[in-house]
């Protein structure tokens, strides 16, 4: 069966979702996926850790390794957005 048609008949019935696995940060909205649930964190979580490890590290240069995917590029973007408002906050203080 068709994951969005499968997604689309649970709402519907009111039956939850829960994953093991999902990390999409686009799935924390409450308004569209109402009855989803997840055993991990969003994406964010993560990328928010590796600033602050880059950060504890002094590192004022890395480089990522993704795969092709919405897992691979949110979370890579994640990362770049929280690593480009932990430069402007540093500039800022």
């Amino acid at each position: 069966m068709d994951s969005l048609l499968r997604e689309n008949l649970l709402v519907i019935l009111l039956i939850p979702q829960i994953s093991y696995a999902s990390t999409a940060p686009e799935l924390s909205d409450d308004r569209r996926y109402d009855f989803f649930s997840r055993v991990v964190p969003p994406d964010s979580f993560q990328a928010q850790a590796m600033v602050d490890i880059v950060k504890l590290m002094g590192w004022n240069y890395v480089s990522t390794v993704a795969s092709e995917g919405s897992y691979g590029e949110k979370g890579v973007e994640a990362f770049m957005q929280l690593s480009r408002e932990a430069v402007h906050t540093k500039l800022m203080d």
